[in-house]
């Protein structure tokens, strides 16, 4: 056994490592990162790097599709093979970029699956690493199902690397992935179908904005199953038949679209004492572990309200700023946005109308038909909705949800507004440019 000795051992190389990574070996730590597969994770190699490219040639076609007989004729059609070639320009040059950017800072990337053996100390293959401090970033893997043929499913890694788009799709989940996978599969040409065991699906978005996007969903002809529990999967000969209450679903592909929980299980948290529960690792305001002080986590194996790329890269700031000082830091995550790449985007960023009255937080409310609204009228495009939800007390934005064109770009401007302790008056009274979906935003609050 080699034995190697840092002041901080990282394990995992996605978004949650390397701005911890960095901001420590800047500060003089000799720092480590462990990591049994490509170096940057999930975001940039087989989640939202692959899917935003390929969703690029979709929302040509959505938006050719909703001029159509408005100055457009003829359509573009998707070439899946062509848009696979083009988002490997992106993934494949990562993993080489990140080892280099990592050997020049001075950080060793040990290979290997980590794994605690003691308080303070790893294995990883044949080698041993001793830290002063520890920072679990191993992110989340995708849900197991147990029923009959659950080993047909595939995963949304397997989507996004298809050469081909196969002619029917059945997707798993009622979520996120589900529904953006859905759409990109249904505007490229495939017949895309989501069941979900809930009796209703994107249960984490504001129900009046959720319920607008799965009727357009419907509408696109995309078929949502609710309280659809899948009991099996059977090989046929010419594909794959999804059995649910009521329903028998012929696939060529079906996709496990479920959330995904935090990659924590082969760690050896016990033998670190490190303490965790259904969610993840759990851990204080600083991120630091509640039973191991040497022990801080980020990303998404945290037992914390997100599981976002932005949130990863701020919890590995947070985590490095208390480890350097002394827990001095606590995690700030106001404003955060959260986007559903679908077509048209859905996007929240703080409470929910459901939120507000649970907590028992009086709110005042304002909902907008934005499809009646200059900006998306003008590419055809409906739905279009906003909510906003304003403290009458302060003036305080509580919570924002946008449906429609440009909602993912609205939704920052929210954020920052929220995030800086802005009030809605600020963007009632900003000077927007105009005709942009922006100058809307001082009618939406």
């Amino acid at each position: 056994m080699t034995k190697r000795t840092y002041d901080l051992a990282i394990i995992g190389a996605g978004p949650a490592c390397g701005p911890a990574a960095r901001r420590c070996r800047e500060a003089g730590w000799s720092v480590a990162i462990i990591e049994s597969g490509l170096l940057g994770g999930v975001c940039p190699h087989t989640g939202c790097n692959p899917k935003k490219v390929l969703m690029g040639p979709a929302e040509a076609v959505t938006m050719a599709r909703h001029l159509a007989g408005k100055g457009l004729s003829g359509e573009p059609r998707p070439d899946w093979p062509a848009m696979a070639a083009f988002t490997r320009t992106f993934t494949e040059p990562v993993a080489p970029w990140l080892a280099r950017h990592y050997r020049e800072a001075g950080i060793d990337v040990i290979e290997g699956r980590a794994a605690f053996t003691g308080p303070n100390t790893l294995a990883a293959g044949d080698t041993t690493i001793v830290a002063k401090k520890i920072l679990i970033a191993t992110g989340a893997t995708h849900q197991r199902f147990d029923f009959p043929g659950a080993e047909h499913l595939q995963t949304s890694d397997d989507f996004l690397a298809l050469e081909t788009l196969p002619a029917r799709i059945v997707f798993v989940g009622g979520g996120f992935v589900a529904f953006e996978l859905a759409h990109l599969a249904h505007v490229c040409g495939a017949r895309a179908t989501i069941v979900t065991h809930g009796d209703t699906a994107l249960r984490r978005f504001d129900r009046d904005a959720a319920s607008r996007l799965i009727e357009a969903t419907r509408a696109m002809g995309i078929a949502v199953h609710v309280n659809a529990p899948v009991g099996r999967i059977d090989k046929e000969p010419h594909g794959l038949c999804l059995s649910a209450p009521g329903l028998d679903i012929a696939a060529d592909m079906a996709v496990n679209a479920a959330g995904r929980p935090a990659q924590i299980k082969k760690l050896g948290l016990d033998l670190a004492n490190v303490a965790a529960g259904p969610a993840g690792i759990r851990v204080n305001a600083f991120l630091q572990s509640t039973t191991n002080p040497d022990v801080y986590a980020a990303g998404d194996c945290l037992d914390a309200p997100y599981a976002l790329t932005p949130t990863a890269d701020l919890e590995s700031r947070t985590a490095a700023e208390n480890m350097l000082a002394g827990n001095t830091t606590p995690i700030n995550r106001t404003g955060t946005p959260s986007v559903l790449f679908t077509q048209p985007p859905l996007a929240m960023a703080g409470l929910t109308e459901a939120d507000c009255q649970t907590q028992n937080i009086p709110y005042t409310k304002k909902e907008y038909d934005l499809a009646e609204a200059f900006p998306w009228q003008r590419l055809g495009e409906h739905p279009g909705y906003s909510k906003t939800l304003v403290s009458p007390d302060d003036d305080r934005i509580l919570g924002a949800h946008i449906l429609g064109h440009a909602a993912d770009e609205l939704i920052n401007v929210v954020a920052l507004a929220m995030r800086q302790g802005l009030p809605a008056k600020a963007l009632r009274e900003t000077i927007w440019a105009y005709p942009t979906c922006g100058y809307y935003l001082r009618y939406m609050f």
